[in-house]
């Protein structure tokens, strides 16, 4: 039978220079001391794993991490969340149309009426012409500016004033008959022909030879 091999001899390590030397630690306090230093050295590993993860989430979240007096770290409370503004609606506001306006239409002035004038026949007298319009002798010489009444020249253009009454015109007769105290001329100027054409027409040489009662044929009556 072959013989076992001896276990081999405790070690034991001492200190055996210096002033101070220890004495021979038992092997059994030597191991517990190795296990307490490797458990304290992974717990401070874990610790700095652990202070750097916190550190990475607080950076990511944006977070600052506030150290304490006893040195760990402590995570900063979050800060709330601004809330996004949403798009506020344009409202575009048209400008008020500016009202057209008309303009004023320019007032037309009245027309201005025609004077009245009458022309001087041969042989008319101013009294037969006022008489035949309805208005003053007076009025007729003051509007014409005249100085003798009895001076009317044949082919004067008189102004009659504005109340003069034009008689509308009327047909014609035939004839006339001569009343007392007419002459040719008024006749002529009642009948609205000229002296002449009313001599023409009853081969009258002179026209003061007419007596009352006289049948004159009245140049373009009676049609």
């Amino acid at each position: 039978m072959s013989q076992e091999p001896a276990p081999p001899p405790d070690v034991e390590w001492v200190k055996v220079s210096g002033p101070d030397a220890l004495a021979p630690l038992d092997r059994h306090w030597i191991r517990l001391l190795r296990v307490a230093l490797l458990a304290a050295a992974v717990l401070i590993a874990w610790r700095i794993l652990a202070w750097q993860e916190d550190s990475y989430q607080l950076a990511a979240a944006g977070a600052p991490a506030a150290q304490t007096n006893a040195g760990s770290m402590v995570t900063a409370p979050p800060i709330p969340e601004t809330p996004v503004p949403t798009a506020v609606p344009v409202v575009v506001i048209s400008p008020t149309p500016t009202p057209t306006v008309a303009p004023t239409p320019t007032p037309t002035p009245p027309p201005t009426p025609t004077p009245k004038t009458h022309t001087v026949r041969p042989g008319e007298y101013l009294s037969v012409i006022a008489g035949f319009y309805g208005v003053s002798m007076g009025a007729i010489l003051e509007l014409n500016n005249i100085p003798n009444p009895d001076n009317l020249p044949a082919g004067q253009v008189l102004l009659l004033p504005p109340d003069a009454e034009v008689p509308a015109e009327a047909e014609l007769p035939a004839t006339y008959i001569v009343q007392p105290g007419e002459t040719l001329s008024n006749i002529a100027v009642a009948l609205g022909v000229t002296i002449e054409d009313l001599m023409a027409a009853n081969q009258i040489q002179d026209p003061d030879l007419i007596f009352p009662g006289q049948e004159l044929n009245v140049p373009g009556g009676g049609s």
